[in-house]
């Protein structure tokens, strides 16, 4: 936790402390709470709103269709900075080129990593938009974005960036994404039918997350143990996958073909037949 950073609700209806079952309502009632917590603080004192498209670490939380361009139109009321965290889910990964474009919103400044070099070469990447480069650039005489870093334009780094970005274009991946993750989904929520243990499964492209449970109506939990148990089962079955806590976090490769797809979910299906 960082000082001076406020933490607000994300509308998951699998998990919402409000007991609202409509996601248009219960995405209503969370951007209330945002604007009022801007009201409270000051907008003033609100340099940005930093969020990302899809949340990775946090278990995989997709927002509904209306939360991003309501965060922009709130964000511009206020003159605060709209910052996408984009290091997961930029460069396709969600079936778009930037989660944040998967809702049609514009972030005035974009960071990025991880897939801008498939992971080849360390390197990250901030984009800002024109607004905020003016003001860098019209701030003296010497107007310039002075925040260079010793290892800062690496040019193994570049060129690695520059050659996954022509693979990404010429091969489509943001385009197969999209249709692998609809092809994986479709079969998650078949095993979802035919196993209690599955309590829900969501995902946006090729980021998928299924929340494990000891029971389904009251969303407990399972051991991690379990978790562990059903990943030995499921890598002896031919595939490897993370579990963190009681999710099982899905980043597959975006080359990924139908047929790898239909061999992760058999490979699912045995460990799960198996708990």
């Amino acid at each position: 936790m960082l000082p001076g950073c406020i933490q607000l609700p994300f509308p998951s209806l699998y998990h919402n402390p409000f007991g609202i079952d409509d996601i248009d309502e219960l995405t209503d009632v969370c951007l209330k709470q945002i604007e009022q917590e801007i009201n409270y603080q000051g907008a003033e004192s609100i340099a940005a709103f930093i969020a990302e498209p899809v949340l990775g670490a946090g278990g995989i939380l997709v927002p509904p269709p209306g939360l991003w361009p309501a965060l922009r139109a709130l964000c511009d009321k206020y003159d605060i900075l709209l910052i996408a965290d984009e290091v997961v889910t930029g460069f396709g990964r969600t079936g778009s080129w930037f989660g944040a474009r998967a809702w049609g919103v514009k972030p005035d400044m974009m960071c990025f990593a991880k897939a801008i070099t498939s992971g080849y070469f360390p390197f990250g990447a901030l984009m800002l938009n024109e607004r905020i480069e003016t003001v860098f650039m019209e701030s003296g005489p010497d107007g310039a974005i002075g925040h260079g870093y010793t290892y800062s334009g690496h040019p193994v780094g570049c060129a690695a960036a520059l050659a996954t970005m022509d693979v990404t274009f010429s091969q489509d991946l943001p385009g197969n994404a999209l249709a692998r993750g609809e092809q994986l989904m479709s079969a998650l929520k078949s095993l979802q039918s035919e196993h209690p243990m599955i309590g829900d499964v969501r995902g946006k492209g090729l980021m998928v997350g299924i929340e494990l449970v000891a029971d389904r109506d009251s969303k407990t939990p399972l051991d991690p143990q379990l978790g562990e148990a059903l990943s030995d089962r499921v890598f002896a079955a031919g595939a490897m996958i993370r579990v963190s806590g009681n999710i099982i976090i899905m980043s597959p490769p975006l080359v990924i073909t139908e047929s790898e797809i239909e061999s992760l979910v058999q490979a699912l299906s045995v460990g799960f037949a198996g708990s």
